[in-house]
């Protein structure tokens, strides 16, 4: 299998970070506001030193963009760049909900490659290669990852986010005819869910999730078979010095990708 050895860091790396993240759960120390009701608490902070910090000692020669490091991508000089979450879903840990992820994804030459994403309440464990297979490992067991075969968009269930407002995203799912919608933290569960079956699409049509909430979450739908683009339909850009998903993230399980960025696109140009 291709990329092997890096799939077993990141997975164990991702537990270590998960087990520490837990650790902090009744005294989560002092939160900084960074702006745009962005917290970042004293465990997003000990997590991101034990990724970044583990990483670099196991693969000195690749980049590493994490999201509470100053660092940046750079990949004019780096063909391989780690993109590290140390805690996706700051608020909804802070507010006591297990609804919050470690992520590590490889991206190289511009495209992420691998994915875990940990949610260490549960225990749950998502990773994937891309061209490889994606697999959940929970309680003992991995059991193969694949997104459903639905293809009426009408019939999909959607996740939202939690907490943001619903505004354009609420009559893009009206416009594609979707009722069953459910509100989640973090974009890795998110994915999660997209993995499990348990929903079709996932649609936020703003510029603020960043590369470190997407790069190994998409890593992980591709291999299950899933897609994920911006609200344009376009692969989201991975090589640039901008962090930010400029034109919005859909990710779904690539049956009626195009139908649904038919709706999305002219209203997210409006």
């Amino acid at each position: 299998m291709v990329y092997e050895y890096e799939l077993e860091v990141a997975q164990q790396l991702a537990r270590e970070a998960g087990a520490l993240l837990l650790q902090y759960r009744d005294n989560v120390g002092t939160v900084i506001d960074k702006g745009r009701n962005s917290p970042q608490s004293e465990a997003d902070r000990a997590s991101n030193r034990l990724l970044v910090e583990s990483l670099h000692a196991r693969f000195p020669n690749d980049g590493i963009l994490a999201e509470e490091s100053p660092d940046t991508m750079r990949t004019q000089t780096h063909r391989r760049v780690w993109v590290i979450d140390p805690l996706d879903g700051t608020r909804e840990f802070l507010d006591g909900i297990d609804q919050f992820v470690v992520q590590i994804g490889l991206v190289v030459d511009g495209r992420p490659v691998l994915g875990v994403v940990y949610q260490p309440s549960s225990d749950h464990l998502y990773y994937g290669i891309v061209g490889e297979g994606a697999w959940l490992e929970h309680a003992g067991e991995t059991t193969p990852l694949r997104v459903s075969d639905r293809d009426d968009p009408a019939t999909f269930r959607a996740v939202v986010s939690r907490s943001h407002g619903e505004g354009i995203t609420a009559e893009m799912l009206k416009r594609l005819g979707i009722t069953d919608v459910a509100r989640i933290g973090s974009v890795g569960m998110k994915v999660a869910a997209l993995l499990e079956q348990q929903a079709e699409v996932y649609i936020h049509p703003s510029p603020h999730t960043k590369l470190w909430d997407t790069a190994a979450p998409e890593a992980v739908l591709t291999a299950a078979g899933g897609v994920m683009t911006d609200c344009h339909g376009r692969p989201l850009v991975y090589e640039a010095n901008v962090v930010k998903n400029l034109y919005g993230v859909v990710a779904s399980n690539g049956r009626a990708h195009r139908k649904l960025i038919s709706i999305v696109s002219p209203l997210y140009r409006e």
